[in-house]
């Protein structure tokens, strides 16, 4: 990444423009990438009512916590998700197995992490 934006860079600079032009140019990748973002609704406004209305909680009820207590699976406590008569016919050493683990953990989503994709 800081490749590319190191070679955007040079190439604004070697453009035969004024400098409140390259100034603009430099800015643009910041500027899309924070447009990007969507924003959060606010209090009374309907997307608000229709999320509780949806999920039951309101917009901002995971907003304070700073720590996800819920789990998820992971090469080093699989033991916990998987039955045992299921760990009995795996090779549990193998790196596809703990590839899909790995994989397991990307797409399983905990109730914060849902929260915050919405």
């Amino acid at each position: 990444m800081k490749v590319a934006a190191k070679d955007y860079k040079d190439f604004v600079n070697t453009m035969d423009i004024s400098s409140s032009d390259k100034k603009k140019l430099l800015s643009l990748p910041f500027y899309m990438a924070k447009r990007r973002e969507l924003p959060e609704p606010k209090r009374d406004q309907l997307e608000w009512k229709f999320f509780e209305e949806i999920y039951g909680k309101p917009w901002d009820s995971h907003s304070e916590i700073m720590f996800d207590k819920e789990t998820k699976v992971t090469e080093f406590d699989y033991e916990k998700y998987i039955p045992k008569q299921a760990l009995e016919r795996l090779d549990t050493e193998s790196e596809e197995f703990i590839r899909e683990i790995r994989k397991a953990n990307l797409s399983i989503k905990t109730e914060i992490e849902q929260h915050k994709h919405n």
